[in-house]
């Protein structure tokens, strides 16, 4: 005989054991599911805490730069406001010393054969004067050169210089279009615009240009020296070149500081555009070369910058007194005949630096 346990009924206390045992386990489940989700919303709220304080530490970061840029914002106005007066001040001593210069052409008699008036007005002293003294050509050293056609820069290339400049070029290009120019240069920069100015003018006159750099010749100084006629650029033993990114210098900036229209913006790139390719059109040289020497400020001395063909020769020899130098001996006006000759015929003889 066979029993059949399936038939015993289940004792009552094992059947709550169980359901106590599965609410503790569910409980546990809770319990640590809770646990589980809080630990969560702390390590979110640590994670918001972190993030807030690094967007407060970036915001403290930020507020500290555009006050350091503000700063040197300030500070740069401030220098440029210093440059522009002490531009100013230059600019201002500088005219009154030309105005002080600027010689007189009544009162030296350049256009008088006759002592210059204000010397011995009366009868008397007029009469005191010998022949030859009387036709003695009073000529200042500044006529001479300049009808000599020798021209200087010897000072920034701003707005009076180069208009002046460009005014001789043009004028003595008329007057005679074969006969050449020396011009002498020890520029050490100067407004981008002027630069550019000067250079175009001496691609326009017909004459031959030779530039002759002495000292230090630095930004568009060393541009309008490279710019003379090829085979007539030279610069003496002791001089130097520095050549540059083209900026804009002091004059430039106060009248270029309210930029506002893309038109403007455009027309300064443009022009840097044109210095780099001048330069690598004029010397011949590759792209690359020039423009790792326009990074940054690049000193060359003679022989480098002969190598990559800023100049062609190094040395001023052959200027004697027999080149362009002639002028106004004996008479008022330079075209007027002297032995049988017209004095612009005796300029014809023209002399060049050894190439």
């Amino acid at each position: 005989m066979s029993l059949n346990l399936g038939n015993i009924p289940k004792v009552p206390y094992e059947q709550g054991a169980k359901k106590q045992k599965k609410e503790e386990k569910e409980k546990d489940q809770e319990n640590q599911e809770n646990q589980e989700n809080q630990e969560e919303q702390e390590e979110e709220e640590e994670e918001e805490e972190e993030e807030e304080e690094e967007e407060e530490e970036e915001e403290e970061e930020e507020e500290e730069e555009e006050e350091e840029e503000e700063e040197e914002e300030e500070e740069a106005k401030k220098e440029e406001e210093q440059e522009e007066e002490e531009y100013d001040e230059k600019e201002q001593e500088e005219q009154e010393q030309e105005q002080q210069e600027q010689p007189s052409y009544e009162a030296h008699g350049f256009f008088s054969r006759d002592a210059p008036q204000g010397q011995g007005s009366s009868s008397e002293e007029k009469s005191s004067y010998s022949e030859a003294e009387k036709q003695t050509n009073w000529v200042e050293l500044y006529y001479r050169l300049f009808f000599g056609r020798y021209i200087f820069l010897g000072r920034p290339l701003e707005k009076q210089p180069a208009d002046q400049i460009m005014k001789s070029m043009i004028y003595l290009n008329q007057e005679d279009k074969t006969k050449g120019f020396f011009f002498f240069l020890s520029c050490r920069g100067g407004g981008m615009i002027q630069g550019i100015a000067v250079y175009d003018v001496m691609q326009f006159v017909t004459a031959d240009i030779s530039t002759i750099g002495y000292g230090l010749n630095a930004s568009m100084g060393a541009f309008v020296l490279h710019g003379g006629t090829v085979s007539k650029r030279a610069v003496s033993e002791n001089a130097r070149v520095m050549i540059h990114q083209p900026r804009m210098s002091p004059y430039d900036r106060r009248h270029y500081s309210g930029i506002e229209s893309s038109s403007d913006v455009a027309n300064m790139n443009r022009l840097r555009t044109y210095v780099l390719e001048t330069y690598i059109r004029r010397t011949g040289e590759d792209h690359e070369l020039i423009e790792y020497l326009l990074e940054r400020d690049i000193y060359l001395q003679p022989e480098e910058a002969k190598k990559v063909n800023l100049i062609d020769d190094i040395t001023v020899e052959g200027l004697d007194d027999s080149t362009n130098l002639s002028l106004f001996y004996n008479h008022k006006d330079y075209f007027a005949p002297i032995n049988g000759k017209h004095l612009d015929e005796s300029l014809l003889t023209t002399h060049t630096l050894p190439c």
